[in-house]
């Protein structure tokens, strides 16, 4: 399986899943037709520049079941995940083809160079409205599915660690040295070696479905 599209169709197929691909996509404050014109409506200040969580769209998942639970599938060995990898990049991000970085792409002409929009995503993590909300969205991203499949097999939630960081073409290849505040995720250190794969355990969805089969 070269692809991860390979290995994603390859998961569902054993384990009876459908594909179902959704992306977490933060609402931000400000004005604009994207996110790059409400930016500088609101002078590309970050304390200004703030997701309102209400119009938010949190879900990341790769497939679904039957019942409609979700899981995220990831074409990573247990080895591998030892090491933080990289789980969502849900933050406003830099990340055009070479042929469209040029005049007329917003973030070309809304920043002078990697440096000053690098210093604008660091800043973000000192605001007051980061501070607050960070942990929310954080949860909200991680555990809108049941947890995910790896070569493995299937990985809880229970058995892993998330946390923000700032990307700088450590954990996945960053474009033209602009940084990333991202999600990276790992299996925790008290399960790298006891681990148990095994099928999801029942959600409450399905335990309810039962009960009115009786």
């Amino acid at each position: 399986m070269k692809s991860n599209k390979d290995f994603e169709d390859y998961i569902c197929r054993i384990h009876g899943l459908s594909r179902h691909m959704k992306r977490p996509r933060l609402y931000w404050s400000g004005e604009g037709k994207n996110n790059i014109d409400k930016l500088c409506s609101l002078d590309k200040c970050p304390q200004k520049f703030k997701p309102i969580l209400e119009f938010s769209k949190f879900i990341k998942c790769d497939a679904i079941d039957k019942d409609g639970n979700l899981y995220e599938i990831k074409k990573l060995s247990l080895k591998q995940l030892k090491k933080y990898r990289l789980y969502s990049e849900p933050i406003l991000k830099v990340s055009p083809t070479k042929d469209k970085w040029k005049k007329g792409n917003p973030f070309f002409d809304s920043f002078e160079s990697a440096e000053e929009y690098n210093g604008f995503i660091g800043s973000l993590m000192d605001t007051s409205w980061w501070k607050r909300y960070n942990n929310i969205i954080l949860d909200s991203i991680t555990h809108s599915n049941r947890g995910l499949y790896c070569k493995d097999g299937f990985v809880s939630h229970s058995q892993l660690e998330f946390r923000w960081v700032i990307n700088k073409g450590e954990y996945s290849p960053i474009f033209d040295g602009y940084h990333r505040l991202c999600i990276v995720f790992k299996v925790k250190e008290s399960h790298t070696k006891d681990i148990d794969f095994i099928k999801p355990k029942r959600s409450i969805l399905e335990y309810v479905k039962e009960f009115f089969k009786v």
